[in-house]
């Protein structure tokens, strides 16, 4: 049995002597390689998430009205990261592709204008938000009893979006550029700061004002900062042949640099903004069930994307190699780290159901102590577990799909899945069925599994191989 694992995880095995077209290496070197990027990507977006967790953490002993009024902020504040996070998928192939070509100038073209774009975006878009954030609160589903919290939460997380999406730009190129040591590092910094800060403000320790759930806020919104001004001083540093903004390469938006971020990150937009259209129908389908399975929700929803997050870095490495084996022209070593990715992924979604279903009611009591969110939670648990494999095999799969620059077709498959059969599924197990919060829980099980499916059929076509960005 062992042996057959060993030999089914061998380079040998996922990519044949017959099928190379150039050196390999040793199975050792390219799981190294892979996870060289997967690793810190993957610790990265999890320091976001143990931010946000530790946030919900200290907040939840406020009571449920406090965390239901961290929570509906979420969904918001994933809309307005539409935008920058589409750029960051384009930013993302195409400097690995031009990297692996070798075009240092382009890479770093590529890095400085969509700095600029970003900033040109987001600039009179969170002046907007921020004038009407009441108003979009309220379409999202926050009640009365907790809304003027969510209002003090959300002013000061729609300010530090303007460093999230600053970083969230950076961080894309440094992923391309096979350099995502450093955002592990900043994020590790930022949320240390953020854990501090949160105990001194939401609380009132020492001196310092008891300001509760604004004080998460503020928290988050001086460690956002933290983490943006950290990414800029790397990109700061005098290195010719690397990705830096010292390059000699233009800030003058060029037509050539629009067009592939276009090409790229129009459709990659597409599917964010569908993606998001039905997670904020799904959202305010579960607020309606009130504060109690909204606040059950958002626990369990945040414990899931800790363990998302390692799938997501998967997905970031599988972007990354794609893009740079391709622009090397070596098409089977994308597929090579492919396979290594999927495998990887299965391991990450075992561990995470077995946690789900062994000490998952332990990781519940770390949210809150409020025995019916506690209660109503734990009962998802099971559920959890099983959507741990389809979300980890699809965040790779579609990694490969987006490194390739395929990001079309992942958007057509996210507004059926996402758009269109979730929140059918949803209010159709929650509201007509009855299923309440354990309805929503498995309609998002579904929708992990549709996607996977999505992925891995075009993957398999291969037609991937021959996108130009």
């Amino acid at each position: 049995m062992i042996g057959l694992l060993k030999r089914w995880f061998s380079v040998d095995f996922i990519l044949p002597a017959s099928a190379r077209l150039g050196p390999v290496g040793t199975t050792k070197e390219l799981y190294s390689k892979y996870l060289k990027i997967a690793w810190p990507a993957t610790l990265q977006g999890l320091m976001l998430q143990i931010m946000t967790a530790v946030d919900l953490s200290m907040v939840g002993s406020l009571g449920a009205t406090a965390l239901a009024a961290v929570g509906i902020m979420g969904q918001p504040e994933m809309v307005l990261l539409i935008a920058c996070r589409a750029l960051s998928v384009a930013v993302t192939a195409i400097i690995a592709r031009r990297y692996g070509e070798g075009d240092i100038n382009g890479m770093n073209a590529v890095l400085k204008q969509s700095i600029l774009l970003n900033f040109i975006m987001y600039v009179p878009l969170l002046l907007v938000v921020f004038l009407n954030l009441e108003n979009i609160l309220r379409f999202t589903g926050a009640e009365d009893s907790y809304i003027d919290n969510a209002i003090g939460y959300g002013t000061f997380i729609v300010i530090s979006m303007i460093f999230q999406s600053f970083s969230q730009i950076v961080g894309a190129a440094l992923i391309g550029y096979g350099n995502s040591k450093v955002i592990f590092q900043a994020n590790v910094v930022g949320n240390v700061l953020n854990t501090i800060l949160n105990f001194f403000l939401i609380y009132g320790i020492a001196f310092f004002p008891k300001l509760g759930v604004v004080g998460a806020g503020v928290s988050t919104m001086v460690s956002s900062a933290v983490i943006a001004f950290l990414l800029l001083l790397t990109i700061s540093k005098r290195n010719p042949e690397g990705l830096t903004l010292l390059h000699p390469s233009k800030w003058k938006f060029e037509r050539n640099v629009l067009h592939s971020m276009y090409h790229v990150g129009g459709s990659s937009f597409g599917e964010q903004l569908f993606e998001r259209f039905g997670m904020y129908t799904y959202t305010m389908i579960v607020a309606s069930l009130g504060a109690v399975p909204l606040a059950a929700h958002y626990v369990c929803m945040n414990l899931m994307d800790i363990f998302y997050y390692f799938a997501m870095g998967l997905g970031f490495a599988g972007a990354s190699h794609t893009g740079q084996s391709l622009g090397l022209k070596r098409p089977d070593l994308a597929r090579a780290y492919a396979s290594i990715g999927g495998r990887i992924a299965l391991f990450v979604g075992l561990v995470s159901a077995l946690i789900f279903i062994g000490p998952g009611d332990i990781l519940v009591q770390f949210y809150t102590r409020e025995s019916d969110v506690v209660i109503l939670s734990t009962s998802l648990l099971g559920i959890m577990g099983v959507a741990a494999f389809p979300q980890a095999l699809q965040q790779v799969y579609a990694g490969v799909l987006k490194g390739a620059g395929d990001t079309y077709y992942i958007m057509q498959y996210s507004l059926l899945s996402v758009s269109i059969i979730r929140p059918i599924v949803t209010y159709v197990l929650c509201i007509v069925l009855g299923l309440g919060l354990t309805g929503a829980w498995l309609s998002l099980c579904f929708d992990q599994t549709l996607r996977f499916i999505f992925a891995y059929v075009r993957y398999l076509g291969g037609k991937w191989q021959y996108r130009i960005v």
